[in-house]
């Protein structure tokens, strides 16, 4: 069930259906798992390899790799273009505190991405809640704040949005539309089974 990542990539362009990945499906698999989908290519699942320093390490049947912090993507590996670090001096918003972020908080990150070479390099954000939404995440109902999160790194000449839908009631990011990279499709990632805590 695990989802080629990598192969994935050669269908952004021309797009694939998105297939729901039903219920019965995910209670298969005996890890925590999310799923990815690069573009408009298929979407896959990827389950959770390890935990270390709070940053969760996902990795497909091709052993790409995404590297999740409290719903931000920080890491990749195995894919075209990477995001090879990102870090940060003030705790990020995206993994704390979403659900009550007032419109107009800003945060700061610094980033690094190969193959350009481009290291230190500066991404400031401004968010905006956008309000209440009922999305469906693998057959099951969740209220979430959706939250846009506008993004520019000037020394790259580059700007995206960034799209979180967090639990209403404890900020934990159930899906998301994030960019990794300039030349690079966004990427919509779902949680279907959640880590346990500790």
């Amino acid at each position: 069930m695990l989802g080629n990542l990598v192969s994935a990539v050669r269908f952004t362009a021309f797009g694939m259906p998105d297939v729901p990945i039903r219920r019965d499906v995910i209670a298969t698999i005996p890890y925590a798992s999310i799923s990815a989908k690069i573009g408009r290519g298929p979407r896959g699942v990827l389950v959770l390899s390890h935990i270390e320093n709070g940053d969760h390490h996902w990795i497909s049947a091709d052993r790409a790799v995404l590297v999740t912090r409290g719903g931000r993507i920080v890491k990749t590996a195995g894919l075209p273009e990477l995001l090879k670090d990102t870090r940060s001096a003030a705790v990020d918003p995206v993994g704390s505190s979403l659900h009550r972020l007032p419109s107009g908080a800003t945060f700061a990150r610094t980033i690094d991405l190969e193959p350009d070479r481009a290291y230190g390099v500066t991404v400031e954000s401004t968010f905006e809640t956008l309000g209440e939404e009922t999305i469906a995440v693998s057959e099951v109902e969740l209220e979430t704040i959706v939250v846009r999160e506008y993004c520019e790194a000037r020394t790259i000449r580059w700007s995206h949005v960034n799209v979180y839908w967090a639990d209403k009631f404890d900020g934990f990011v159930w899906k998301s539309r994030q960019h990794i990279a300039r030349r690079f499709p966004a990427i919509d990632v779902e949680v279907l089974k959640p880590a346990l805590p500790g």
